[in-house]
């Protein structure tokens, strides 16, 4: 599973780049939540993220995973110049089938799941039955009816500045 963040405009067309991108290397979106407002969680002042979960298959270990979502990041043309600075395109890897790893450059589960609600409450919306190794708890249970929709506001499927061209 990835997660998609983008708080500069066009915040929508970022989060399509990066379908593309895993689209055209191979991989499959199976599925994904609703796009959502969210509010940047540390770092300088900065706008509002727009935040999407996608469920996806492809023929990529976790490392490789991570990979296309550095190249995704750098075709929206991501450059790390501020720590948790505002950005184009983030895209992590969040969660992967019977995949538990810790390292300085990967953390499968994401470090931020639990911590942050859009993540935890897409998660459930996406695989609420799938029980992440070590977690002894499906995810549907950790994240409560109540967390969602608390933390985030829809965006709305036409129109807007963050969809151009769709309205």
């Amino acid at each position: 599973m990835l997660s998609l963040g983008s708080n500069l405009p066009p915040r929508g067309l970022w989060l399509e780049r990066a379908r593309e991108t895993i689209n055209e290397l191979g991989g499959v979106v199976l599925a994904s939540t609703p796009q959502w407002n969210t509010t940047p969680v540390g770092g300088p002042p900065q706008p509002d993220f727009l935040n999407q979960l996608l469920l996806v298959q492809g023929p990529w270990d976790a490392w490789g995973w991570l990979r296309v979502a550095q190249l995704a990041e750098a075709r929206a043309g991501r450059v790390r110049l501020v720590d948790k600075g505002p950005r184009r395109l983030d895209v992590d890897v969040i969660l992967m089938a019977d995949v538990a790893i810790s390292s300085p450059e990967l953390s499968i589960p994401h470090l931020a799941l639990l911590e942050r609600p859009f993540l935890l409450a897409g998660a459930a919306a996406l695989v609420p039955q799938w029980t992440p190794p070590g977690w002894g708890a499906e995810i549907g249970e950790l994240a409560p009816a109540r967390l969602r929709g608390a933390w985030a506001r829809p965006v709305p499927v036409r129109g807007g500045a963050d969809r151009p061209g769709l309205g």
